[in-house]
């Protein structure tokens, strides 16, 4: 079976009780796309927990991608007391943003690991791509991004686009994309669409499904879902 999450945000019990319920073995295929990190309690135990598994691919979140621009240039030496001095003015500025869209909790626990192990997780990040495409054995179609495409254009090659572009993007309900595959994607919570009027349910259009349901926002009703590309259910815990 090929399964489907995103925007898990460090909700590691989430994420394996998620396991249990769809009861994903080796034998199965995941797809994360992007934001495994901040804002929830386990963020680098869910990204180790993911990194030792040879059947999850992880695709490029925002999240990600300021967290590589704020640990890629620390020394194996930095603590927790001493990694700001690293930074440049601009370093400073980007490590400031991260810490305002919850990245505190993350730096903590990568911080925490040993040089030898924060090594090996910031090389997994390193690898994460920014889409992926993929057939089914009955013919559909799936392009995987983690917020959709920006400035979409059906002609225009999914490598030709900037990395902001499929990481960054905000579509509307009523946008469309392609006519012969569906665009699947995460990073805006479907809670937030007045259309949904504050349900957290996987979205399905004509040409897209946004599965992000706002796993760590429990609190305002969000839940973390997954989707069964091979018959399409949806699963939420």
């Amino acid at each position: 079976m090929i399964y489907v999450m995103s925007d898990i945000h460090g909700c590691h019990t989430l994420f394996r009780r998620m396991c249990q319920k769809i009861h994903f073995t080796e034998d199965d295929d995941l797809y994360i796309l992007g934001d495994f990190v901040d804002r929830g309690d386990t963020p680098i135990p869910l990204l180790l927990d993911c990194m030792e598994r040879i059947n999850v691919y992880p695709l490029l979140g925002n999240h990600e991608a300021i967290m590589l621009q704020c640990i890629s240039g620390l020394p194996p030496e930095a603590t927790s007391d001493t990694f700001t001095e690293y930074y440049t003015e601009e370093g400073f500025k980007i490590y400031s943003a991260w810490m305002q869209n919850g990245g505190s909790i993350t730096m903590t626990q990568y911080l925490a690991l040993s040089p030898k192990k924060r090594a090996e997780l910031l090389a997994y990040l390193q690898e994460f791509r920014v889409f992926e495409e993929l057939t089914m054995p009955d013919g559909r179609k799936f392009v995987m991004t983690h917020a959709g495409i920006e400035d979409f254009d059906p002609a225009r090659p999914l490598s030709d686009y900037p990395i902001d572009a499929l990481i960054n993007a905000r579509p509307m309900q009523n946008d469309r994309f392609y006519e012969d595959k569906v665009l699947i994607f995460g990073h805006t919570p479907t809670l937030t669409y007045p259309q949904m009027h504050g349900k957290a349910e996987v979205l399905f259009t004509d040409t897209y499904i946004n599965i992000d349901c706002g796993a760590v926002f429990h609190e305002a009703g969000g839940k973390l879902a997954c989707l069964r590309l091979d018959d399409m259910e949806v699963f939420y815990v």
